[in-house]
């Protein structure tokens, strides 16, 4: 990954799509265990904590609380883990230029920073399944630490998922024409997933900082700091910080309301 975090236009380099190839396999493992399998495994938590009276009663889901079908859970693991896989790499990319180096850290900050963005999707205060349910501030807590493990999940599994790439498109033809049709089709899946970082949720204003941050974000993996002028990259950082910051701030804002709301 020290091609990928170093100062450079990396993103106008020769193989540069190749080179996030680890990038989208940790994203999608991330996924699947935090979005998909750890989703199942939070919601039979909050089913076995709720109280009995609760116990068949259907959730805005459709889904009815004590019950486990094969059905739920493999759309829980596709379909959440794919659309987590999706968002949280496509927000990775716009913000891991303003990420703490150290790769716990980073990992740390990068967690966080999902659950004050994105955490509102869940924890809902209109929701009334966190009523139903009867335990809130368990359910809080629950659903609340799966976007901090995504957060983390996709951060640390960027090392060993290169090692994985490594061996298996390394030396042979075939196996590397195998991995190069992955990293297409993984970044194309990424590309709805930025949409749905810009498009979804918020107002107008929230979006056009998502921009914001996000053209930042482009102009510093596409910048050559060697041709442009002084002003340009400090600039990019700066601007693009100061939508982060924003973003962050207000996202904590709503989360705060409806978690206190909820619980």
């Amino acid at each position: 990954m020290a091609s990928i975090e170093r100062e450079g236009a990396w993103a106008s380099e020769p193989g540069a799509l190749r080179r996030l190839a680890p990038l989208f396999l940790a994203g999608g493992l991330a996924g699947m265990l935090a979005g998909g399998l750890g989703s199942r495994v939070a919601m039979r938590i909050a089913a076995m904590a709720a109280p009995e009276s609760a116990q068949g009663i259907q959730t805005e889901a459709q889904a009815t609380i004590g019950q486990i079908t094969l059905g739920g859970t493999l759309f829980l693991v596709v379909f959440a883990g794919i659309a987590s896989a999706a968002v949280g790499t496509a927000f990775y990319l716009g913000v891991r230029a303003w990420l703490p180096a150290p790769r716990w850290s980073r990992a740390l900050a990068f967690g966080v920073l999902e659950l004050v963005v994105f955490g509102t999707a869940v924890l809902d205060q209109g929701n009334r399944d966190f009523t139903i349910l009867g335990r809130p501030l368990l359910n809080v807590v629950v659903f609340g630490s799966l976007f901090v493990l995504h957060g983390v999940l996709l951060v640390v599994l960027q090392r060993p998922a290169r090692r994985l790439v490594d061996s298996v498109g390394g030396g042979v033809r075939w196996r590397e024409a195998l991995v190069n049709v992955a990293t297409v089709a993984a970044a194309a899946l990424t590309a709805f997933g930025l949409t749905a970082v810009v498009l979804g949720g918020g107002g107008w204003w929230h979006r056009l900082w998502m921009l914001t941050l996000l053209v930042c974000a482009t102009g510093l993996a596409f910048i050559d700091p060697d041709r442009a002028r002084p002003i340009t990259r400090p600039a990019l950082r700066i601007a693009g910080g100061a939508s982060l910051a924003v973003i962050a701030l207000s996202g904590g804002v709503e989360l705060l309301d409806a978690v206190t709301t909820i619980a």
